[in-house]
């Protein structure tokens, strides 16, 4: 069975845009094209995607997934078990932590007293696996800031601000991240005076939650190309979007401020 783009896209969540530029660097490409120029896929583009993705879910860079899926040497079962391992060792830490809930709710009731230490069995959980269970926009930052010891404002001085504040911050990202896709597909570069008019924008935003200075800037700008969890935020808006906006960032830093 052959499956257009629109189609591939429904069925795997991945947008039709993402479609394309996996075609456009060589790591999905359709079976044929039509008469009528639709792209068609079949059945081992779908395994491929299903790869892909399992890749990404791993915290893999687009980069790296090509160079795993190139090589001669790949074998699509062995991947497949190893993605099952990986997936089972998340599974024995989410179950600890339910394990953990358990007690404490039994030992908040007076039914069995809990060992110091049962307090925080299933907590030994990496960065990656914090980030990717559930921290908002500026949650994630926090959290990879700390970890490369960057000052950062409190983010609980930020969510004390209230529920207001925090929708409004997500809604102005989203609403930047578009604007910049949207500058892309235009093709201008990270240095256009339109692209650095939206990054002040950013910039602006980036200081109500953190003490943006130069050097944290040029430092969250190497984290949003860099690292797994911001690449994952910026995706679903355009698929170069972490590289474009990067390089945006370094600039205005470099050019902006002191």
């Amino acid at each position: 069975m052959a499956y257009t783009v629109k189609k591939l896209s429904e069925l795997s969540g991945v947008t039709i845009r993402a479609l394309h530029f996996y075609e456009e660097i060589g790591l999905l490409k359709p079976a044929y094209y039509g008469a009528n120029g639709y792209r068609y896929y079949e059945e081992k583009a779908l395994l491929q995607l299903q790869q892909i993705l399992f890749f990404k879910e791993l915290g893999f860079s687009l980069k790296q997934i090509q160079k795993v899926l190139g090589r001669s040497d790949f074998d699509q079962l062995k991947a497949l078990y190893s993605h099952r391992d990986a997936l089972n060792r998340e599974w024995e830490k989410i179950g600890k932590l339910l394990k953990t809930i358990d007690k404490t709710i039994e030992h908040l009731k007076g039914k069995e007293k809990m060992k110091d230490r049962e307090f925080f069995d299933g907590f030994n959980i990496s960065l990656m696996t914090k980030a990717k269970s559930g921290a908002s926009y500026f949650e994630a930052e926090e959290i990879v800031f700390k970890s490369v010891k960057n000052p950062t404002k409190s983010i609980q001085d930020v969510e004390g601000r209230g529920r207001a504040f925090y929708e409004n911050i997500i809604t102005m990202a989203h609403a930047i991240f578009k604007d910049l896709a949207g500058y892309i597909d235009k093709g201008l570069a990270p240095s256009a005076e339109d692209v650095q008019g939206i990054i002040k924008k950013h910039h602006i935003l980036t200081q109500e939650i953190h003490t943006a200075t130069k050097e944290v800037y040029l430092a969250l700008a190497q984290l949003y190309e860099e690292h797994p969890e911001f690449r994952k935020q910026l995706e679903p808006f355009h698929p170069r979007l972490f590289t474009f906006m990067s390089q945006a960032m370094k600039i205005f830093a470099e050019h902006e401020l002191n």
